[in-house]
């Protein structure tokens, strides 16, 4: 039986992350089923607005688990100017067991907080325990991408350029995700997967994600 799972991302991530999830799982591509939704506006004031009604969606369509993600979106070269994050994007990794006002993962998990409570009412299905995962790769998720090819240095450059290095187009098509993003994805060991996992902390924090929720994720699917 298919897993049903829910994507709120921008535009076609939801392919790259359904495809990093189904080889973190050591599952079939095909064995997940994604409703996704990409938000009908832009910036990120409205993506985070749109999160709540996200995963009312998602859990009442009886969902095995849901991913809010969003690209962090610093875009400052660290070595050029000697630090470690963007100043007005903070990663989440840099401060852990610290909330940061400005940082997108902080503020996706306030809305998550708030929203489990309300997410209720299907029996098998407790809203404080069904799997709900934030993906903010950091920068973008292309950088994730980019240190499966070697490139070691990505998550120093500016976002700007990275789409560039991967694709060699500033903005990648459909296309161009299945045709380059997803077989790299595919053509990865596990020990590729855990190099990627100690070489990116945003890419550790939702890979630790799936394996902690992996008995839910993959257990039985009935909500009723």
């Amino acid at each position: 039986m298919s897993i049903l799972a829910g994507f709120h991302v921008e535009g076609n991530d939801y392919l790259i992350l359904r495809a990093f999830t189904a080889k973190i799982l050591q599952l079939p591509e095909e064995k997940i089923k994604v409703d996704p939704i990409d938000p009908s506006g832009r910036g990120w004031a409205f993506i985070l607005n749109s999160v709540s009604n996200a995963l009312h969606r998602f859990y009442g369509q009886c969902a095995q688990f849901a991913v809010i993600g969003v690209d962090n979106d610093g875009n400052i070269d660290l070595d050029a100017n000697d630090l470690t994050e963007d100043p007005s994007h903070p990663r989440h990794s840099n401060h852990p067991d610290q909330r940061v006002a400005e940082c997108r993962y902080c503020q996706l998990e306030d809305v998550v907080t708030k929203v489990r409570p309300r997410l209720s009412w299907l029996p098998k299905k407790p809203g404080h325990t069904w799997p709900i995962l934030i993906a903010v790769p950091v920068e973008l998720i292309e950088t994730w991408l980019l240190l499966c090819q070697g490139n070691l240095d990505a998550q120093k450059k500016p976002r700007s350029i990275q789409k560039q290095q991967l694709y060699g187009k500033p903005t990648p098509t459909r296309d161009d995700i299945e045709n380059v993003a997803i077989p790299l994805i595919r053509s990865m060991t596990p020990d590729d997967v855990a190099a990627l996992a100690n070489a990116s902390p945003s890419f550790r924090d939702f890979h630790d994600q799936l394996i902690n929720n992996q008995t839910a994720i993959c257990g039985p699917t009935d909500c009723w």
